[in-house]
């Protein structure tokens, strides 16, 4: 556990240098190839080069840790939610919590890097920081039953209220296809607009800053 405390501590100390770095100047730095413009994961892209980067150099890999990354304000408030693994209705009624896409998820530990916009029309934000964020067994417990009720609902066929943003929770159900006609054919053979699990931006805010 000590080793492990000291990797992340040191990874922390070399993440400090990028503070403050706009994400025009990381992409020049890192040698990032873009060929028709900014994709929309840019931001992932530079996480992904500057942690490659690092486990090649300190000859290290952080296994069963998840990389997202995090737009903030000038107020430290997170400016969307975070979007995860797509519900596959004809499986999650086969499933339990334990062997659920979602529990796999969450119960790992996450690195978020972490990007601050300047105004709300800074399309070059800079990096912020990195954290180290693992959720709690009292908030997977939440989440857990959060999961049930989105499959209860998925069984009998109810596609209408799922728990939303509104609603203030950990977590909600949200469209998360290509368009409105990336559909996904049901338990009970209907189609249905593809969906995915979001954690809540008011959720992460409370947990990171």
């Amino acid at each position: 556990m000590r080793l492990i405390k000291i990797q992340k501590d040191n990874f922390l100390k070399v993440m400090s240098k990028y503070n403050g770095v706009a994400q025009s100047k990381l992409i020049s730095e890192l040698n990032i190839e873009l060929s028709n413009g900014q994709p929309k994961n840019i931001r992932s892209l530079i996480a992904q080069s500057i942690l490659k980067n690092y486990e090649k150099e300190e000859k290290i890999v952080f296994q069963n840790t998840l990389l997202k990354t995090i737009r903030i304000n000038e107020t430290n408030t997170i400016l969307e939610s975070m979007s995860f693994t797509q519900i596959k209705y004809n499986e999650i009624i086969n499933q339990s919590w334990e062997n659920s896409d979602l529990y796999k998820i969450l119960s790992s530990e996450f690195i978020f890097f972490i990007f601050k916009v300047r105004n709300k029309d800074d399309r070059d934000p800079v990096f912020h920081n990195a954290i180290f964020w693992k959720m709690s067994e009292a908030d997977l417990d939440l989440v857990n039953k959060f999961w049930e009720l989105t499959k209860e609902s998925i069984r009998i066929g109810d596609y209408k209220n799922f728990v939303t943003i509104k609603n203030d929770f950990i977590c909600h159900v949200r469209t998360k296809g290509l368009n409105n006609k990336d559909l996904m054919v049901t338990p009970q053979g209907t189609i249905e607009p593809k969906r995915g699990y979001w954690l809540n931006a008011s959720y992460l805010k409370t947990q990171l800053f």
